[in-house]
């Protein structure tokens, strides 16, 4: 994911969203956790293409074990 001003890259296409917060989020972190995002849970547009832009394989789940 690119960042530059207020609009987001993935793969060189634009992201048409009103979830800057969210995208920002993922554009500067590389793991997340559920609780980075959890604001945006209910929000069933960027959960749709964040849904689409995973199912593509931009990113993925893992299981990381906390002691």
């Amino acid at each position: 994911m690119l960042h530059i001003g207020n609009r987001y890259f993935v793969n060189g296409e634009s992201l048409d969203s009103d979830h800057a917060d969210a995208w920002n989020i993922l554009a500067r972190h590389r793991m997340i956790d559920g609780q980075m995002l959890i604001k945006f849970i209910n929000e069933d547009d960027f959960l749709a293409q964040l849904t689409l832009l995973m199912n593509q394989g931009y990113w993925y789940f893992s299981s990381i074990k906390k002691d």
